[in-house]
């Protein structure tokens, strides 16, 4: 595929060298909008908003904006002039037009709001108004809802009239006088319904719905965990606001992913400008901050080990096992965080449900150290001639995992616990923490070993 992207690219660019416009425009026709959104990667900014300026249908043009980064869209818009700009938000759907204006000065946005028919615009600005990263952020008001009180017959009649632009017709959902939210039926289910059945003896009225102030994750794990189509957002006193269909949840599932992938290697303002397009300045501000914790904690284990230098000087071969100990330490430590991590965003673990996890992880900890230690106890042995060096080893490197583990569990649950976001902190405390409490481990054991065994 991506070979084909990039033979594309460089025909496109021929024949804007040449001036082929139509040429050009049969290719860009034949593109999935995914497709063209890949493309732009190959094309210069000035290349892509030139293809744009020869496209002339609003609802193509919308298409393929859809699939580009908010930062490219800006500039597309910003070029095609606020006239154009606002005839293509007609075009888009509502929840796209609203992730778009949400993005760009307010200014601005009212500006195009004010180009657009008045009901269209009042139904964006309603969307508008939800917090970000809410349900309501991310529904769409492009939706059917009808009264209870027709037939199956007329309801479907009804949906004939209306023509819909609903982005889901799979399932209607069916609201009281006051718009409240009541029911919902499957379009396959109306369909082989009764004509004459009325709507509200046939619907499903356990209807699993959100508010519109939920979380945007509790959302795709609702849409995953039910498999549904489309999930229908309410209010405080039910009334129907909108829907959440999958293909949005989708986007929210991989935005979360990589975002929490970013916070956990110290990156989260890097994810904001899109890791790869920001500049290395702003790359370098956004990771220091989390490895100056490092730096912290590397500082401590130099005080460590310089404190128990002569212990050093005494038994060399201890120093030989310092990588090793602090290294599978951090290793087991941050497979246990991000297991913890995972958990918790993907809601397989709540906070009431802590102490459960930390015990689970400190039993996965305890088998681990002790396979591993008694490994390292025989290889120690074997290599340097010593049990007692070989049984330092051991314990050292058994114990450390077990609180390598357990720490890997609690401390997320703690950041967690007072709202701290466990991505972005769990990382940098867990590797320094480890660090440390191993060399105090190792140390302190080898210490008592040397004042009444002689090691």
């Amino acid at each position: 595929m991506e070979d084909k992207i990039k033979e594309i690219s460089e025909k496109i660019i021929k024949l804007l060298e040449e001036k082929k416009i139509q040429e050009i425009k049969e290719i860009i026709d034949d593109l999935h909008p995914t497709e063209f959104a890949e493309l732009t990667d190959y094309l210069l900014l000035e290349q892509t908003i030139g293809l744009f300026k020869l496209l002339k249908d609003d609802e193509k043009i919308a298409e393929l904006l859809s699939e580009l980064s908010s930062e490219l869209q800006t500039k597309i818009m910003e070029t095609l002039g606020k006239e154009k700009a606002s005839d293509i938000l007609e075009e888009m759907d509502t929840d796209e037009a609203v992730d778009f204006l949400g993005k760009i000065a307010p200014q601005e946005s009212r500006e195009l709001l004010d180009l657009m028919p008045k009901e269209e615009a009042e139904g964006i600005e309603e969307l508008l108004k939800h917090k970000e990263n809410t349900a309501g952020s991310i529904m769409t008001n492009e939706f059917i809802a009808l009264p209870e009180d027709l037939t199956a017959e007329e309801t479907i009649n009804k949906i004939r009239e209306l023509n819909p632009e609903a982005e889901m017709v799979y399932y209607i959902y069916i609201i009281d006088k006051k718009e409240r939210l009541i029911g919902v039926i499957s379009l396959r289910d109306l369909i082989i319904a009764n004509p004459k059945a009325k709507i509200s003896e046939v619907m499903e009225e356990d209807v699993i719905s959100v508010l519109d102030t939920e979380d945007q994750e509790t959302v795709a794990r609702v849409i995953s965990d039910y498999d549904f189509s489309a999930l229908p957002v309410i209010d405080k006193r039910g009334v129907l606001l909108g829907i959440i269909t999958v293909d949005d949840v989708i986007d929210v599932m991989q935005e979360e992913v990589t975002e929490d992938i970013h916070k956990m290697v110290g990156s989260s303002e890097v994810y904001e400008d899109k890791l790869i397009k920001a500049n290395s300045l702003t790359r370098a501000k956004a990771r220091i901050p989390w490895l100056f914790i490092c730096l912290a904690g590397d500082i401590i284990s130099g005080l460590i080990i310089k404190y128990h230098s002569g212990i050093l000087q005494t038994i060399i071969a201890m120093a030989f096992f310092i990588p090793m100990i602090l290294d599978m330490g951090g290793n087991v430590g941050s497979q246990s965080s991000t297991i913890t991590v995972r958990a918790l965003a993907t809601g397989q673990i709540e906070i009431d449900e802590l102490w459960k996890n930390i015990w689970a992880e400190v039993k996965v900890g305890c088998i681990i150290g002790l396979v591993a230690g008694v490994v390292m106890s025989f290889i120690a042995l074997l290599w340097q001639n010593n049990y007692l060096l070989g049984l330092l080893i051991g314990i050292s490197l058994g114990v450390t995992m077990i609180t390598a583990t357990t720490m890997g569990a609690l401390l997320p649950l703690i950041f967690t616990k007072i709202k701290i976001d466990p991505a972005i902190s769990a990382g940098p405390f867990i590797t320094t923490a480890i660090d440390v409490s191993g060399l105090l481990i190792y140390f302190g054991l080898g210490s008592f070993l040397f004042k009444h065994f002689g090691i």
